[in-house]
C-alpha cells in the first residue's frame, strides 16, 4: 500500500472522529459558537499528538458542526481552515518531542493561543468584537477545553493505542 494513500481503516477511523467531534458538539451547542465559547470537542484535538492523520477527522468534524453557526459560510470556511492551520503546527512542532507530556503541553498551548487568535480574526472581522477580547475569551475557553483534553486523552493513550497505523 503507498502510503500517501489512506487506508479503508484510517478513513473509517477519521469518520468516527469526525462524527464524535460533531456529536459534541451538537450536544453543547449552547456554548460551542461565538466569541465567549467551550466547544468541548476541541479536546479531540489532542489526539494529533499520536498521529498527524487525526487532523483531518477533526477538520471534518468542524466543517460539519459549522454548519450549524450562525456566521454561516464563513465560519465553515475559515473555522475548518483555522483547525488545519493549527493541527498541521502542532503536529509538527511535536513530532520530534519524545515525551508524551511534553508533547501534550506543547499542543494545550499552541492551540489555546493559536486557534484563540485565528478564531478572534473571524469574530472581530464579522461581529466586530474587540480583537483583544475575543482573542482573550476564545482563548481562555480553548484554554480549559484543552487542559481537560490532554488529561483525558493522555490517560486514554496510556491504555490504547491512539496511533492509526494498521495493526499486524
Amino acid at each position: 500500500m503507498s502510503s500517501s494513500k489512506m487506508s479503508t481503516r484510517e478513513i473509517v477511523l477519521s469518520a468516527i472522529i469526525a462524527a464524535l467531534y460533531v456529536a459534541i458538539t451538537f450536544v453543547f451547542s449552547a456554548v460551542s459558537y461565538g466569541p465567549i465559547q467551550f466547544r468541548l470537542a476541541e479536546m479531540l484535538n489532542c489526539l494529533v499528538i499520536y498521529d498527524k492523520r487525526y487532523i483531518w477527522g477533526i477538520s471534518l468534524g468542524v466543517l460539519i458542526s459549522n454548519f450549524q453557526s450562525s456566521l454561516g459560510i464563513i465560519d465553515i470556511t475559515w473555522g475548518t481552515l483555522t483547525t488545519i492551520i493549527t493541527l498541521t503546527v502542532v503536529y509538527l512542532v511535536v513530532r520530534t518531542i519524545e515525551n508524551t507530556k511534553l508533547k501534550m503541553t506543547v499542543c494545550v498551548l499552541i492551540t489555546t493561543i493559536l486557534m484563540g487568535f485565528l478564531v478572534a480574526i473571524e469574530l472581530t472581522y464579522v461581529l466586530k468584537v474587540p480583537f483583544f477580547y475575543t482573542w482573550t475569551t476564545v482563548s481562555l475557553g480553548e484554554l480549559g477545553v484543552m487542559l481537560i483534553g490532554a488529561f483525558v486523552i493522555y490517560l486514554l493513550g496510556r491504555s490504547v493505542d491512539l496511533s492509526l497505523s494498521a495493526r499486524k
